[in-house]
């Protein structure tokens, strides 16, 4: 399994899709399962910027792994948008096993503040107005470290990739990433 972490906005969706386009891999998303959902209580804490429960997201993510296990086997997995929290990142570990996964590396998407506030206004989702980023953008950045610090406590590969510049750049980048770590 591959993680990729990074702020609202800085073309984690994007990459991950062409990782799953060019490798038959699987993407799993939890912004894209929550927006997906029909759920009142999760579409209502997506518009305000807040984050949805861990025993929520831990029930939708592990769904989600047993549907991957079933539908493409034991393909690479890339997750985007989980964990969020080092509670998140300690269920993960814990249970990756149950699936027959184990984790593989940590992308690490870093764009400045400003192109990200750039690309998060110019998506037109709901949740994309300027107090509710700037809400998003200090969750992210709060409850971010201690996850790759715990990370990087377990020996796991992190690699930082440079999230500006065209798609190709950037997927060009996280190629790289890949090969260094017997990926691709």
């Amino acid at each position: 399994m591959i993680l990729f972490f990074g702020p609202p906005g800085s073309g984690k969706s994007v990459q991950g899709e062409l990782l799953v386009e060019k490798h038959h891999w699987t993407w799993l998303s939890t912004g894209r399962m929550f927006r997906e959902s029909s759920d009142p209580e999760v579409l209502a804490r997506l518009a305000t910027g807040e984050l949805i429960d861990d025993t929520l997201t831990n029930k939708v993510v592990n769904q989600a792994l047993a549907d991957a296990s079933k539908d493409i086997g034991l393909s690479h997995v890339v997750m985007d948008g989980y964990p969020r929290n080092l509670k998140q990142a300690e269920w993960l570990e814990a249970h990756l096993p149950s699936h027959g996964r184990e984790l593989r590396l940590v992308l690490v998407f870093e764009v400045p503040q400003e192109e990200l506030l750039r690309r998060l206004s110019g998506r037109g989702r709901a949740e994309d107005v300027a107090d509710v980023i700037e809400k998003r953008l200090a969750i992210y950045h709060r409850n971010t470290t201690p996850v790759l610090d715990y990370y990087e406590k377990l020996g796991v590969p992190m690699v930082v990739i440079d999230g500006q510049g065209s798609v190709a750049d950037v997927h060009e980048r996280i190629q790289e990433a890949l090969k260094s770590c017997s990926l691709a």
